[in-house]
């Protein structure tokens, strides 16, 4: 089963996609799709028109970028203290993964080495693949997850309609509902896959 991990929706600022967008795409792939707004928790989530959706958020701080899934919307309240956040988040069940962690307003790119990798080894996966990403930035989140033997995903990182289904997660087993989807992530069961290639 394959999820694209990472996109936005009309939560989001500057975007102009909406679900209805994804779930065309979706179909004709035969992927599912995960929204994760900027500090926001998408209100839709389980099956439409025969689709898979998952709701995350994309908590966006002075320490990079973090994908969440699990937990409420309330979490985004500490997203300020990063050690705190990431705490509240797993007490609750869900997963940290730091998105594109070398590009953007990754973690790797905006903290000091110590600090990032601090976050690094309390994060649940690093976000390899990363649709908006270079490859040479896909390279270093592999290395750095292999040395901290963290799991690695993919998302699209989708803002617009370019963007859809670049890349994504391919899970090992049949994903459910949004405690499947955290469960195979913290087992690492999971692996970063290119969906649809336009280079």
């Amino acid at each position: 089963m394959i999820i694209d991990l990472h996109n936005h929706c009309e939560l989001s600022k500057n975007t102009s996609l909406k679900l209805t967008d994804y779930i065309r795409k979706a179909k004709v792939l035969g992927v599912s799709v995960a929204i994760t707004e900027h500090n926001r928790l998408y209100n839709v989530q389980g099956k439409v028109d025969g689709v898979s959706v998952f709701a995350g958020i994309e908590i966006l701080n002075n320490y990079g970028d973090f994908i969440v899934f699990g937990a409420p919307e309330d979490c985004i309240e500490l997203r300020n203290d990063m050690f705190e956040f990431i705490d509240y988040v797993h007490k609750l069940g869900g997963v940290v993964i730091a998105a594109h962690p070398f590009s953007g307003h990754g973690v790797c790119k905006v903290n000091k080495k110590e600090v990032a990798n601090e976050i690094i080894k309390l994060v649940d996966a690093i976000e390899v693949y990363n649709g908006k990403s270079e490859r040479k930035f896909w390279k270093q989140a592999i290395k750095l997850a292999k040395t901290y033997k963290k799991p690695c995903v993919g998302g699209s990182d989708a803002h617009n309609a370019g963007d859809l289904f670049k890349v994504g997660t391919r899970f090992f087993e049949k994903i459910e509902n949004i405690y499947d989807l955290v469960n195979a992530i913290k087992n690492g069961r999971c692996e970063p896959v290119i969906i649809n290639n336009r280079e």
